[in-house]
């Protein structure tokens, strides 16, 4: 090697020592944190809630009048995937409960029970911003398929014997949910979370309710806003592809 060429050589090999010995100085928490930014991390979340729909006017005869407003405890399940400050995943959720019951007109000698169920099959996407050790917050949006299922359920009149057909009326109603939701995760261990969010979304449903053979109708309709509180467990894990 000529002498130009070993200085050349020499000289840049001089100019990269420094970024050696920055890294190899470089604090094991900030080399952590690099290298976490680029790991595909996979997350069962599951959550207890209480969902409420404030301004909602509940129907199920018209014409004999409508409460307004329901509530309904629900669980929820999100299988998500993680990659530095974004998170992506999809979930199911189930209203268990209703608090609110309309007031309609039963046929003659047959009086019935009605319950109300929640069902919706959304996507979400979260963007984490870190807050200090083990926290992170984090916000984000959900959108997808709501279900509300009305059961009417006939109470007295009821033979022993078996019969063909059910003894109760089902009325199911499709729609549409977009909504924004923040919350709050705390590590409490190496592959475990806990955390709680909150969200706000509008419920889009049929304008004209489904009814049923009684002339009973589906008690929710149009645009309907919700709100949402849950407190959720979640075990995580690195993925190796």
């Amino acid at each position: 090697m000529t002498r130009p060429r070993l200085l050349a050589a020499s000289a840049a090999a001089l100019s990269l020592l420094p970024l050696r010995v920055a890294r190899a100085t470089e604090p094991d928490e900030i080399r952590a944190e690099r290298e976490e930014a680029t790991v595909t991390k996979g997350m069962a979340e599951v959550g207890v809630g209480y969902l409420t729909l404030p301004g909602a006017q509940v129907c199920i005869e018209r014409q004999v009048g409508c409460a307004k407003g329901d509530s309904s405890f629900v669980i929820s399940a999100w299988p998500m995937f993680r990659r530095g400050n974004f998170g992506a995943g999809a979930g199911v959720g189930v209203g268990i409960t209703s608090s609110t019951y309309a007031p309609y007109n039963n046929p003659p000698d047959i009086p019935r029970d009605h319950s109300r169920r929640y069902f919706s099959l959304e996507a979400t996407g979260r963007y984490f911003i870190p807050i200090g050790p083990g926290f992170d917050g984090f916000v984000g949006i959900t959108t997808g398929l709501i279900v509300v299922n009305d059961f009417f359920q006939v109470q007295q009149g009821l033979s022993p014997y078996a019969m063909v057909g059910p003894r109760a009326a089902e009325i199911l109603t499709e729609g549409f949910t977009i909504g924004a939701t923040a919350g709050l995760h705390y590590q409490v261990a190496e592959h475990w979370i806990i955390g709680a969010w909150g969200r706000y979304s509008n419920w889009f449903l049929p304008g004209t309710p489904v009814r049923d053979p009684f002339g009973d109708e589906a008690s929710l309709q149009g645009r309907i806003s919700a709100i949402d509180v849950t407190l959720t467990a979640a075990f995580k894990s690195r993925l190796v592809f």
